[in-house]
């Protein structure tokens, strides 16, 4: 009987050494997802801060646990931000210098202990700064060269991409040269995608040329392809010039809204272009769209050469007339019901005015006499119309008589 146990343990004992021990399966860590404080825009979320974390990933290296960050989807010109975590691990003080974003790095924000460093593609590409604050002062910027970590240090990098509108994955990244023997370069990588939430057609409304006192009329249509019902909730003031209203029909479970306006006649007597109708809609917080209406709108009269009659050198003993050309787009009958000088720096006996009509034009011609004095010659002509929207013009002019 002790032969036979002694069989049975060493087979038992056997068993144990060969079975294998049940291992746990790796869990690759995730980026966590934080919320920053709102702008305090409407219509706008509030930005995603995609925090890296502080676990060990294949992107990792000796400081960075993570050097690769997908930051998510955005939508329309939303923007971007992640944090890489990082410690110094070795027992001396490392630089990091020659810091190079790529130039769609809009901005980096380094943050160790108290002290604050950012990096910014404007006005100047990759440029360094440390920035300071005192309790009661403004923040201070002092170009550095580089970021001194020293010994077990820890801190971050905050790293933005602005998107722009941009369909698809926009991707940036960030290379910092450091004098760790070990770690000499190192490279932060981040992209995120960009997403249509609304589909406006057409994308841009081309009311061509128009005049001042016309009236054209547009239509445009909008969907979503990521929220399949939603409601426009209001406009943004867009002028006089406009009148927009908006219908909701329903294509099968997908909302399509109808957008009517119409443009004109611009209240202006300067030319204008169209505009951007901004609207609000009951999606993710009031998110936005716009329609963009572009059209070359002629305003009610031409003058030439404009609002400023340059008269030159004048020689002393000649006569100079010089001619202004009131030209309107309306077909109005254009004449100059009154016509004065003010702000003269000569007595108004050296200057006078006459005008005529030249078949749809208006001739204003300004004479200086050959007996002006010496000296500057300037002033403005203020000419009175019978337009019913333009009802003054004011032409400023100088030369010099010698």
């Amino acid at each position: 009987m002790n032969r036979n146990y002694l069989l049975v343990s060493l087979v038992a004992i056997g068993f144990a050494t060969v079975s294998p021990a049940q291992e746990k399966p790796e869990v690759k860590p995730e980026a966590t997802v934080k919320e920053i404080p709102k702008s305090g825009q409407p219509g706008q979320d509030s930005p995603k801060v995609v925090d890296g974390g502080s676990t060990k990933t294949e992107s990792g290296n000796s400081w960075f646990p993570v050097t690769d960050l997908d930051l998510g989807t955005y939508f329309g010109s939303e923007v971007g931000v992640g944090v890489f975590r990082f410690k110094n691990p070795t027992d001396k003080p490392v630089a990091w210098k020659s810091m190079q974003g790529s130039c769609t790095c809009t901005r980096a924000v380094f943050k160790i202990g108290d002290r604050r460093y950012e990096m910014s593609s404007k006005p100047t590409p990759n440029m360094l700064v440390r920035v300071r604050k005192d309790k009661t002062g403004p923040e201070q910027n002092e170009r550095v060269e580089q970021i001194t970590i020293e010994p077990g240090e820890e801190g971050e990098v905050e790293v933005h991409i602005e998107m722009h509108g941009v369909q698809g994955v926009r991707q940036a990244t960030l290379d910092v040269h450091t004098d760790d023997e070990k770690l000499q370069q190192f490279k932060l990588k981040w992209h995120a995608t960009g997403a249509q939430m609304f589909v406006v057609s057409p994308a841009e409304v081309n009311l061509n040329k128009m005049t001042w006192n016309e009236m054209r009329e547009f239509t445009v249509t909008v969907s979503s392809p990521l929220n399949k019902d939603f409601n426009i909730t209001r406009m943004d003031d867009a002028g006089k010039a406009f009148t927009v209203a908006w219908e909701k029909a329903m294509s099968g479970e997908n909302a399509v809204w109808t957008i009517r306006g119409k443009y004109g006649p611009v209240d202006s007597e300067t030319a204008g272009g169209g505009g951007v109708l901004k609207f609000y809609t009951d999606v993710r917080g009031e998110s936005t769209f716009m329609v963009r209406v572009m059209a070359f709108v002629q305003g009610p009269l031409e003058v030439k050469p404009g609002g400023f009659l340059p008269l030159g050198l004048i020689r002393k003993g000649n006569a100079l007339v010089k001619e202004i050309v009131f030209e309107p787009n309306d077909g109005t009958k254009l004449e100059a019901t009154k016509m004065t000088f003010e702000k003269l720096s000569v007595p108004e006996e050296f200057v006078s005015v006459t005008s005529k009509q030249d078949g749809g034009k208006l001739i204003v011609s300004m004479s200086i006499s050959a007996q002006a004095p010496t000296g500057m010659m300037k002033g403005e002509l203020v000419v009175q119309l019978n337009h019913p929207l333009v009802k003054e013009k004011r032409i400023m002019f100088n030369g010099f008589v010698r």
